[in-house]
């Protein structure tokens, strides 16, 4: 199976003044990630997965004066202290089908691991200064967090005649595996998604979606120390529009996410602080009537 995902994200944000600026910090981060996936049936059993993210994050800075915290930019570009580039993290997926009633209804029930390989395109430094220090010219944000992490996942799902046809959720964990080059360790993402699919739609011409995620963060460090923002629970909701053609299956689906303890859903950090976010999912799957050789 062929698929390509498209993430475009929007956050408008704001902080109060900082001890080093003496004015509000305010402006829009823009995301837009592309991500194509390969998915290989290994068996009748066995599947592989390989994706990798391609994209730009642009910062617009809002004040109408400079700062060493931020300024109109894009991840595109080499800065102080990050790698610029367009490629995103990679990743290697194995899942295994513990559970399949075949084509008609009941469940299905995958668990899988696998491997996410950082970008070159990363923060070198400490954004935050936490070891002390004068605060020099830095960004926030790249590509890539630079860590390897490990995943690990479980997939369940039901299908029923009745409207919703497919109803389950996937839960999955991201570990990092130490600290980078460059003295970050991520946080551990601990989520689990919740979704649901109608039937076809006659007047819609497609199906409808629905999805929930609550995902938790664990702390961030740089050199050993908590990084601020890194930590916190959000929750996120969404509805999309599903439509089956003879080329392939397209899907788009509007997101909010709401953050509901850590820092952007508080002063954390010590400083007052607020954010508003939009997602927008648009996904293409095709499945490739092509059989590898050795695995007729």
């Amino acid at each position: 199976m062929l698929g390509l995902d498209n993430n475009a994200q929007y956050i408008d944000w704001w902080h109060e003044e900082l001890e080093d600026e003496s004015f509000d910090h305010s402006g829009t981060l823009s995301t837009f990630l592309l991500q194509p996936r390969l998915t290989i049936g290994l068996s009748n059993y066995w599947n592989l997965s390989v994706s990798t993210t391609l994209g730009n994050r642009y910062m617009d800075w809002q004040p109408d004066t400079s700062s060493k915290h931020h300024r109109d930019e894009g991840s595109l570009d080499d800065y102080d202290n990050a790698h610029g580039g367009y490629l995103g993290d990679s990743e290697i997926m194995l899942r295994y089908l513990v559970l399949n009633v075949g084509g008609g209804t009941g469940s299905r029930f995958f668990i899988g691991g696998g491997l996410i390989i950082p970008s070159k395109n990363a923060l070198t430094s400490d954004p935050y200064f936490l070891a002390g220090g004068n605060i020099e010219d830095h960004r926030h944000f790249s590509m890539s967090e630079g860590t390897y992490k490990a995943i690990i996942e479980m997939q369940l799902f039901k299908k029923n005649m009745k409207n919703p046809v497919f109803i389950g959720g996937v839960f999955k964990v991201l570990k990092p595996i130490g600290e980078n080059e460059y003295g970050f360790k991520s946080s551990t993402i601990t989520s689990l998604s919740l979704s649901a699919l109608t039937k076809n739609i006659a007047i819609l011409s497609g199906a409808i979606s629905t999805n929930f995620r609550v995902q938790n963060a664990t702390p961030a460090f740089w050199n050993g120390h908590e990084a601020p923002n890194s930590k916190g629970t959000e929750l996120s909701y969404g509805l999309g529009y599903i439509k089956n053609s003879d080329v392939g299956t397209f899907g788009v689906m509007l997101q909010k996410p709401v953050y509901v303890s850590g820092g952007l859903a508080s002063d954390e950090g010590g400083i007052d602080q607020s954010s508003n976010t939009w997602t927008l999912a648009v996904s293409y799957r095709k499945i490739l009537s092509y059989t590898l050789p050795g695995f007729d």
